[in-house]
């Protein structure tokens, strides 16, 4: 399981802010782990339960299953990308889209969405009630 502190770097190691033999400053992970916080809280909110909790430090374990962590790399560098003017390269964009689809594709495999077919019976159907009457 990662720390917050490999995600932040390697995001911002993606967006050429730090080196790869430089740490990032105090100040950049603090930024980093209040918009990764942000991300993911928005990501359960449209649906996709990675079942995230918000992180506090970098030496905190990301609250999330590995193989979601390529993926939380790539979007956090996009996330980040404004408040560093950096441009990005389209293949880190599209591996930013790529992970993120993947990942709702395992979430919608692990719990797939049940439909209670219907149907119809003589009469009618009221859709105030959404029944048969």
């Amino acid at each position: 399981m990662a720390r917050v502190a490999d995600i932040v770097s390697r995001a911002l190691r993606i967006l050429r802010v730090v080196d790869a033999h430089s740490a990032p400053s105090a100040q950049e992970m603090a930024d980093g782990i209040v918009a990764l916080n942000g991300m993911m809280r928005r990501w359960e909110a449209n649906g996709l339960a990675l079942g995230w909790s918000d992180v506090e430090g970098p030496d905190d374990q990301v609250p999330a299953p590995d193989e979601a962590h390529e993926a939380i790399v790539y979007n956090l560098a996009l996330k980040l990308r404004p408040e560093y003017g950096a441009a990005l390269e389209p293949d880190v964009v599209q591996h930013a889209a790529d992970g993120h689809a993947a990942l709702r594709r395992d979430v919608l495999t692990a719990s797939p969405l049940q439909v209670t077919p219907r149907s119809p019976r003589e009469g009618r159907y009221n859709i105030y009630t959404d029944s048969w009457d």
